[in-house]
């Protein structure tokens, strides 16, 4: 078992006004004195940004950001313990500055950096979408009477090959362990590119002969096509597709096979 390690970390903030002391979390840079390379991760979606700072233009962002994460993180290196982020701030006085240098424990910088980023820079709209999916799956649990039968937040199954852990909402035993986890999918490329995320997780959980992914999607608007095609994408991935109006249908199954 790898035991974790002494890591550090910091934000790096934007705004278009530094004077008037108006930031938003834009990227984070993960280092770990094991390594010789740091862990950054950047915005690249800057629609969130924009909804505060109209100014804000994508293109340029992206490639300041990636300029400035590199000047961090070559001062970080070149002074490592005698690195000052107040310093490094007050000589840049641009419209990026990074927030001090935190410590944080893991024992992969990348699990660390993804970790970070999502519950810091990216996806707090999102998340709150996914959490209101999750509340109406467990309702609908609830009320079909199988929430004893089922282990809420299961331990994450580390994929080794890709380096990261699969999350679920709830799980059960029946002969194979089930990661049952709610997905919302929006109409357009983002719906598209959540299916493509839960085959490979299905594909991916198959191939340790011990688990089997079932979603629970909320599908929005998207058309009946739509719901088939990923049904049958996801069953030739191993794992299976119930819509949150299928719930019963799920239900059913697990208290007749959950041991």
């Amino acid at each position: 078992m790898v035991s974790d390690s002494f890591m550090s970390y910091c934000i790096i903030q934007f705004s278009p006004r530094p004077e008037r002391f108006e930031y938003m979390n834009v990227g984070v840079l993960v280092f770990d004195p094991k390594l010789p390379v740091s862990e950054r991760r950047l915005s690249e979606n800057f629609s969130r940004v924009r909804r505060f700072f109209d100014e804000a233009q994508p293109a340029f962002l992206k490639l300041a950001l990636q300029d400035y994460a590199d000047r961090v993180v070559h001062e970080y290196r070149a002074k490592s313990e005698a690195f000052n982020s107040d310093a490094l701030n007050a000589k840049s006085a641009g419209i990026f500055r990074i927030t001090r240098v935190l410590p944080v424990m893991g024992h992969d910088a990348r699990l660390v950096a993804d970790e970070l980023f999502l519950d810091l820079i990216e996806a707090a709209p999102a998340r709150r979408k996914v959490e209101r999916v999750n509340s109406r799956l467990t309702a609908a649990f609830r009320n079909a009477g199988v929430l004893s039968l089922l282990e809420k937040k299961p331990r994450p199954v580390l994929i080794e090959k890709w380096g990261v852990s699969i999350k679920a909402d709830y799980g059960y035993q029946n002969g194979v362990y089930n990661l049952i986890d709610a997905a919302r999918f929006e109409d357009g490329e983002r719906g598209l590119a959540e299916a493509g995320k839960r085959v490979l997780e299905g594909h991916a959980l198959s191939e340790t002969l011990k688990h089997r992914l079932i979603v629970v999607g909320d599908f929005g608007n998207n058309p009946d096509g739509f719901v088939e095609n990923v049904r049958v994408e996801l069953a030739d991935a191993g794992a299976k597709l119930f819509t949150l109006d299928e719930v019963n249908d799920l239900a059913s199954e697990i208290r007749q096979t959950a041991h």
